[in-house]
C-alpha cells in the first residue's frame, strides 16, 4: 500500500518541484506518521510555506494539492475491475482520469457541485474574514531576522529590549522590509510613521503576532487590534477585567475552593473535593490548550512544526485528563497542594482594585458610570474600538503597539489617553502610529521613520524630526550646489590644462590634469552623518569614488488631491441662514440642538467644535437639508450645492463594487469608464478605479468618497472627521487644496493641527501684500469662525483654537485627578 508521505513526494518529482535534501528528509519524517487519507487543508497548512520558499507560483501550488486531495478520495463510485477499491498502488493523475475508468451513480453537475464545495471549504481555512467566492488569497508573511545558528529562539533574558539586525518582512513576495535593523529600547514612547503602504501595520501585526523570528519569548507583546469585542453578553466593566486572563482564572479557582470549603466548621466530603480539585485542573489544561493552540496557528515553518507538535502533545495530555475519574485521580497529597495554590495566588490579588483600575480607564475614553454595566452588543464600531484600547492600556503589556488610536475619538478622549500615555506606561515601551501630528509630538519620545524598506531612528518626536529633515535637506543642497560649481571650475581647469599640453608639449600642464583629476574624486561629503571625519576605509568593498555622496532626501510624493471651484450663484451674502433653530428627535424627548443662528457666505470658513453626542452631526444633518428643525427657519439658495463627508460614510461603501460602479451608480452621466477615471484621478486614485473597495486601504476609500462628492462642485464643503484613515502626506495635500477651495468650509475635527492650518494659517516669509492669492486668503480668513456645542447649547468661540485645547486639558486633568 502506498503511504501518504510517497505520494506526496512522487508529486514533487511529477511537477519538477526541487526541494533540497534536508527539506525532502524534514517533509517526509513529518509526513510519515500520517495516515493514508489525511486532511489535505491540515498538510497544505504544515508544507505549503516549503514550496514556497522554492519559487514555486501559487496556481502550481493550488494544483499541486488540489491534485494530491484527489488522490486521497474515498472511492464512491463501482469501477469495472472493483466494485470497492481503487488500487493505491497506481497513482492517479486527476480525477478526469478516475472518471474515466468509473461508472458514477451521480450526475456530473452533482460531482462538479461537490467539487466547487471542497475547493471553497480549502480557500475558507486558507483566508481572513473573506468572502467564500472571493479569488484573492490571503497575505502569506515570512518575517525574519538574523538568528544564531544553533537557535531557533531568541534566547530569554531579563532585557526587554528588541534589538533584531537584518530584518526581512514580504506579504506574498512584496518587500516591505529588507536587511533592516528593529531597535526599541526599554520604556520608550516610540512614533512610527511612514507613507501609506509602507508596512506600518504590517510590522506591527508581525510583532504582536510573534511571527518575526528571533523576538524574546519573555516579552509580552499586545497590538490593539489582538483584542477584538463581539457580540458578547458581557458588561464592558467585565470584558476589560476579562483581558487579565492569568488573574480572572485565579479569582474563578478562588470562588469554586470558596463554594466547597466555604466558612462551615464542617470538613468537606472527599467526593466534593476531589471534583473540585479535578474541575480546577481541566480549566487550567483548557487555558494551556488554548495559548498552545494560538502559538501553533501564528507559526509556520520549521516553527510551526515545532508549535504544531506541541499542541498534540497537549491535545493528547488535556484528553487524558478528561478521562480520569476524580474519585480515583485525585489524591489527598494533590487537593492539598491545589488548594494551598489557589489560596496563594487570590491572596495576591485585589479584585476592587482592579475593578477601580479599569473603571478610570473607561471614564477616561469617555464611558459614563452607567454606561460601565451596558453589554458590549449594544455599542457601536467606534466605541468598540473605545474598549479594546481600555484592554490594552489595562493589561500593561511589557510592549504596547497602538495603531491609530485617535480614531474614533473625541478631543477630551484624546487627551486623556496623552496624558495617561505620559504619565503612567512608565514601565512599557510603546510604538504609535497616528496621522494625530499634535498628539504624536506631545507623547512620543523618539520617531521610527519607515522609508525605503529600512528603518531609520530619530531621537526626538515628529516635529523635531521634521524640523531636522528640513534642515539637513537646505544644508545638504547648498553643499551640493555649491559641490557643482566647484566641479564645473574644476573640469573646465582641467580642459585648458589638457589644450594648452597638447598645443605646448608641456608635461607639466598634463601633471596638473591629474592633481586636479584627483580633487574630483575628493569631492563629497567631508563629514559621516555622526559627525566624524570621512576615511575609505570606513566603507567596506569596492568604491567608484573616495567619499561619500551628497544626498539631498526629497519629500514623499504623494497622489495631488484637486478641490474645483463652485459655479458662481450671482447672488451676494449669505447663501444659507439658520435663524433661532432648534431639534429634537421625538416628540417628548429632549432638544439635540437648542436655539442655533448661523449664517454661510461663500468664503465662510467654520468650525464646530465638541465632545461625541454633543450634537455636532444633528446640527450639519440640519444644514444638509437630512433633517428638519423643530422650531426655527433655515433658508438656502435654491440652486446651492452641498458637499458632505460625514465620518461613517467610508465603512458605508458598498465593499464588492468598485469605485468606477459607483460613481456610474451615483451619476448616470458618467457613461464611460474613462470618466469615471478622469473624476478619480483628480483626486489621484484614478489607478485603482477597477478594484473593488473591500481591497482598498481606508485612505484610498477616503479619496473615493471625496472624488464622489466633488464631482457635484460644491458651495458648501462639509468634512466630518475627514483626516481618519489618511497618513501625513495626505493631509498635507489636502489642507493645501482646502486653503485654495473658494467656497465655503465648515469643518469638524478632533485633529486640531489640520484644524490650524486652516483657522489660523501662518503667512510666510515671503508673502507679500500684492499677491493676488494672498488677498484672497486674507479675505477668507477674516470670515473664519469657531463654535462650540455643549449639549446641544451653540456658542461663539473668540479665544483661538489652543485656548480650547487648554481648557479641555486642565478639565482632563482634573478628572484623572479624583
Amino acid at each position: 500500500m502506498t503511504t501518504f508521505k510517497h505520494r506526496f513526494l512522487h508529486q514533487l518529482e511529477e511537477y519538477k518541484i526541487n526541494l533540497d535534501g534536508d527539506t525532502v528528509d524534514y517533509l517526509g519524517s513529518m509526513l510519515a506518521d500520517l495516515s493514508i487519507n489525511p486532511d489535505i487543508d491540515e498538510v497544505r497548512g504544515s508544507t505549503e510555506a516549503f514550496l514556497e520558499d522554492a519559487d514555486v507560483g501559487t496556481a502550481t501550488i493550488d494544483s499541486f494539492y488540489k491534485q494530491l486531495g484527489d488522490q486521497g478520495t474515498p472511492a464512491t463510485t463501482k469501477t469495472v475491475a472493483d466494485a470497492n477499491t481503487i488500487d493505491a498502488a497506481k497513482p492517479l493523475k486527476n480525477n478526469a482520469e478516475l472518471n474515466s475508468s468509473t461508472v458514477t451513480s451521480q450526475s456530473p453537475e452533482k460531482q462538479q457541485q461537490q467539487k466547487d464545495t471542497s475547493t471553497r471549504k480549502g480557500r475558507r481555512q486558507r483566508q481572513n474574514n473573506k468572502n467564500e467566492d472571493s479569488l484573492e488569497p490571503e497575505p502569506t508573511i515570512i518575517a525574519t531576522s538574523q538568528q544564531s545558528r544553533f537557535h531557533l529562539e531568541t534566547l530569554e533574558t531579563l532585557s526587554k529590549e528588541i534589538d533584531l539586525k537584518t530584518v526581512n518582512i514580504t506579504v506574498s513576495q512584496v518587500e516591505l522590509l529588507v536587511d533592516a535593523h528593529l531597535r526599541l529600547k526599554e520604556n520608550v514612547r516610540y512614533g512610527l510613521v511612514g507613507p501609506n503602504g509602507t508596512g506600518k501595520s504590517v510590522l506591527m501585526k508581525c510583532l504582536g503576532d510573534d511571527i518575526l523570528t528571533g523576538l524574546p519569548q519573555n516579552l509580552q507583546i499586545l497590538h490593539v487590534v489582538q483584542l477584538e469585542t463581539g457580540e458578547k453578553d458581557m458588561t464592558i466593566l467585565d470584558e476589560v477585567l476579562s483581558s487579565d486572563r492569568d488573574t480572572m482564572l485565579a479569582l474563578e479557582e478562588y470562588d469554586t475552593v470558596n463554594k466547597v470549603i466555604g466558612n462551615n466548621k464542617v470538613a468537606p466530603k472527599d467526593t466534593d473535593m476531589n471534583a473540585m480539585v479535578y474541575q480546577i485542573m481541566v480549566n487550567r489544561s483548557k487555558e494551556t490548550l488554548r495559548k498552545v493552540n494560538a502559538i501553533a496557528t501564528k507559526r509556520s515553518g520549521a516553527r510551526g512544526w515545532d508549535a504544531r507538535n506541541e499542541l498534540v502533545a497537549t491535545e493528547a495530555a488535556h484528553a487524558e485528563l478528561l478521562e480520569k475519574d476524580p474519585q480515583q485521580y485525585i489524591t489527598p497529597a494533590m487537593a492539598n497542594d491545589m488548594v494551598t495554590d489557589v489560596m496563594a495566588k487570590a491572596m495576591l490579588t485585589d479584585y476592587e482594585v482592579l475593578k477601580s483600575k479599569a473603571a478610570k480607564i473607561l471614564r477616561g475614553l469617555g464611558f459614563s458610570a452607567a454606561q460601565l454595566q451596558s453589554n458590549v452588543s449594544t455599542f457601536s464600531g467606534g466605541w468598540r474600538m473605545r474598549i479594546a484600547l481600555a484592554k490594552a492600556l489595562f493589561m500593561e503589556p511589557n510592549i504596547l503597539l497602538l495603531d491609530e488610536p485617535t480614531n474614533h475619538l473625541d478631543l477630551p478622549a484624546i487627551l486623556w489617553l496623552q496624558e495617561y500615555l505620559i504619565e503612567h506606561t512608565d514601565d512599557m515601551t510603546v510604538v504609535i502610529v497616528s496621522h494625530n501630528r499634535e498628539f504624536l509630538n506631545n507623547v512620543t519620545e523618539e520617531t521610527i521613520i519607515l522609508k525605503d524598506k529600512k528603518l531609520k531612528y530619530h531621537n526626538g518626536d515628529f516635529q523635531d524630526y521634521e524640523r531636522n529633515t528640513e534642515e539637513q535637506r537646505i544644508r545638504k543642497q547648498a553643499l551640493l550646489d555649491k559641490q557643482e560649481t566647484r566641479k564645473k571650475k574644476i573640469m573646465s581647469s582641467i580642459q585648458q590644462d589638457l589644450k594648452r599640453a597638447k598645443t605646448s608639449g608641456d608635461d607639466k600642464r598634463l601633471g596638473q590634469v591629474v592633481s586636479r583629476t584627483k580633487k574630483l574624486d575628493r569631492l563629497g561629503m567631508e563629514k559621516t552623518e555622526d559627525g566624524k571625519r570621512f576615511k575609505q576605509s570606513y566603507r567596506a568593498g569596492y568604491h567608484f569614488d573616495m567619499r561619500e555622496s551628497i544626498v539631498v532626501e526629497q519629500k514623499t510624493k504623494t497622489h495631488d488631491i484637486y478641490i474645483p471651484d463652485p459655479p458662481p450663484l450671482r447672488t451676494s451674502g449669505s447663501f444659507l441662514t439658520l435663524d433661532n433653530v432648534s431639534f429634537k428627535y421625538t416628540k417628548d424627548g429632549p432638544l439635540v440642538v437648542k436655539n442655533v443662528s448661523l449664517s454661510l457666505e461663500a468664503t465662510s470658513r467654520i468650525t464646530l467644535l465638541g465632545v461625541n453626542g454633543s450634537g455636532k452631526s444633528t446640527l450639519l444633518d440640519l444644514i444638509t437639508g437630512k433633517l428638519q428643525p423643530t422650531s426655527g427657519m433655515i433658508q438656502r439658495n435654491p440652486l446651492l450645492r452641498v458637499g458632505y463627508f460625514t465620518q461613517n460614510v467610508v465603512d458605508s461603501l458598498n465593499m464588492e463594487m468598485t469605485p468606477v460602479e459607483l460613481l456610474k451608480e451615483r451619476y448616470p452621466s458618467l457613461a464611460s469608464e474613462q470618466a469615471c477615471r478622469a473624476q478619480l484621478g483628480s483626486v489621484g486614485i484614478g489607478a485603482i478605479g477597477t478594484r473593488p473597495i473591500k481591497y482598498l486601504s481606508g485612505g484610498q476609500r477616503s479619496r473615493v468618497v471625496l472624488a464622489m462628492i466633488l464631482y457635484d462642485q460644491p458651495h458648501v464643503l462639509i468634512l466630518d472627521e475627514i483626516t481618519n484613515h489618511l497618513d501625513m502626506g495626505t493631509i498635507d495635500l489636502l489642507v493645501e487644496s482646502l486653503s485654495g477651495f473658494a467656497g465655503c468650509l465648515v469643518l469638524v475635527s478632533h485633529d486640531f493641527w489640520f484644524l490650524k492650518q486652516l483657522m489660523e494659517p501662518q503667512p510666510s516669509d515671503n508673502d507679500s501684500d500684492d499677491d493676488v492669492d494672498d488677498i484672497a486668503a486674507l479675505e477668507r480668513q477674516s470670515k473664519t469662525e469657531t463654535y462650540s456645542l455643549r449639549d446641544g447649547i451653540f456658542k461663539r468661540w473668540e479665544k483661538g483654537l489652543d485656548a480650547y485645547v487648554a481648557s479641555t486639558l486642565k478639565s482632563v486633568k482634573k478628572q484623572m485627578v479624583q
